[in-house]
């Protein structure tokens, strides 16, 4: 999935387009901390970024299996007024699929993360 989102981040955010890796929240990172840790018992570590602690020059330092629901997310999804991976309908067919395999996953053996 990060294959697919990765580049939309980096690209194509709509609300963020200023500012690349960006459409970020505090709130996300926390949700990420605790994932890592009650999943897989990782103590994620902080860059130093005063906004988002886990930002990097480059984006985020955390593992995109450690943050689902940053690595499931895409601006073109969520915000554009409709729902497409770079205009590609394969590409957002992908998405789309591999989005629905994972959450089925995820629900099945994850009933206890609170996902914003």
């Amino acid at each position: 999935m990060s294959a697919i989102t990765g580049p939309v981040c980096a690209t194509q955010c709509f609300q963020y387009r200023d500012k690349p890796f960006r459409c970020c929240e505090r709130k996300y990172c926390e949700v990420a901390r605790q994932f890592a840790k009650e999943k897989y018992n990782v103590e994620l570590q902080e860059t130093g970024n005063p906004e988002l602690p886990f930002m990097g020059e480059n984006g985020c330092t955390v593992p995109s299996h450690l943050r689902p629901i940053c690595t499931l997310h895409a601006c073109p999804v969520s915000y554009a007024p409709s729902s497409d991976i770079g205009g590609c309908k394969t590409r957002t067919k992908e998405y789309f699929d591999l989005r629905r395999e994972i959450l089925a996953e995820a629900k099945a053996s994850d009933k206890e993360i609170n996902w914003p």
